[in-house]
């Protein structure tokens, strides 16, 4: 158990990643919750933070439904074309309040995009370390933002090793997946289930790359559950690119294993998921699944965004959709895809 104040995302002695507690029973929501106008910010009695939020007003993104009970939930619709805004706003948030003047995050291109942008707003210093592979075009985009970039030999986690020892040498906020940007994720489950008028979905389809998303949307569902707002249990569906596919093989196998990257979709191209094993519990508990896709059915999938919804999603925005359109939903059943990203 460590104090509020503690700036590290892990445990000192076993290393293990740390998880934001509550103590729910001081958590007391106005009487208007349910009528509130839907932002990333309504839920803020459910993210680990008090003072005024950095925020480039996040959130309120379109649930678009495009067929007799299916659903896209647009993430493109934030600042930066990213679900990444959600978890950006609050680690930036919380640096604040813990005093920091810099942080420094690992990426693959949308969560640095986004982490420049709202390190930008509030005034302070932001470092990102990418991986070999790391696409071009948001290096330039993040650099355009202010955004200092170091490029590491190796992947993504190689990046993320190294982000990690730099934030323990030079006293820097350490930011990425971890518990912090995992609280501001919940915020997609929030509005999914505030836009539905509180009946979650019987399905809802998430990308995965590192797994914080999927963990966070299930926390959310607990923590929705425990103040009695919901009383389903929505099926969570776990979707990767067939090209970067170590979460599956864990669900299917119980084998965690590092794998090689072989797609394009570079915002889900993780090796090893950090949140694999919260995610896996997710979808036992939820009676869900994990699934992959191809390049090819992502590619036909933002095609279909594009028709059905009139947005350009990125190849792992359109993921989620991509399972979601080759899944057994009975007639009747309601599911949500998230349309993660477009920056493209």
């Amino acid at each position: 158990m460590y104090d509020p104040d503690f700036p590290m995302p892990r445990c000192k002695k076993c290393g293990g990643l740390l998880e934001v507690e509550y103590d729910y029973s001081s958590i007391k929501l106005p009487i208007n919750f349910k009528t509130q106008f839907i932002k990333q910010w309504k839920y803020k009695p459910f993210y680990p933070v008090s003072r005024k939020p950095i925020t480039a007003g996040e959130g309120g993104t379109r649930l678009k439904e495009i067929g007799p009970g299916l659903y896209l939930k647009i993430e493109i619709d934030n600042p930066t074309k990213s679900f990444k805004d959600r978890g950006s706003t609050v680690e930036i948030t919380k640096a604040i309040e813990l005093g920091f003047e810099r942080v420094v995050v690992a990426s693959t291109g949308n969560m640095a995009l986004s982490v420049s942008a709202y390190s930008e707003i509030a005034g302070i210093e932001a470092i990102t370390f990418v991986g070999s592979g790391a696409n071009l075009n948001k290096i330039d985009m993040i650099r355009n933002r202010g955004g200092k970039i170091v490029q590491v030999d190796g992947d993504f986690n190689d990046a993320m090793n190294e982000a990690e020892k730099f934030a323990q040498k030079t006293n820097t906020f350490l930011i990425g997946d971890y518990l912090y940007r995992k609280e501001g994720q919940k915020g997609v489950f929030f509005e999914i289930i505030d836009q539905l008028g509180f009946n979650p979905p019987d399905y809802l389809f998430v990308p995965v790359g590192n797994a914080t998303l999927i963990s966070a949307c299930y926390k959310a569902f607990l923590e929705f559950k425990r103040f009695k707002l919901i009383n389903k249990t929505p099926k969570i569906v776990g979707v990767q690119a067939d090209g970067a596919n170590p979460f599956v093989n864990y669900v299917k196998t119980g084998k965690l294993r590092k794998v090689n990257i072989t797609t394009d979709a570079d915002a889900i191209a993780v090796g090893y998921p950090t949140y694999a094993e919260q995610a896996r519990e997710a979808i036992k508990e939820t009676g869900g699944d994990a699934v992959t896709v191809t390049d090819q059915e992502m590619k036909n999938a933002m095609v279909e965004i594009y028709k059905k919804a009139g947005v350009c999603s990125e190849l792992a925005g359109a993921s989620a959709y991509a399972a979601m359109m080759k899944y057994e939903i009975k007639e009747g059943e309601n599911a949500v895809a998230i349309i993660s990203g477009g920056n493209i």
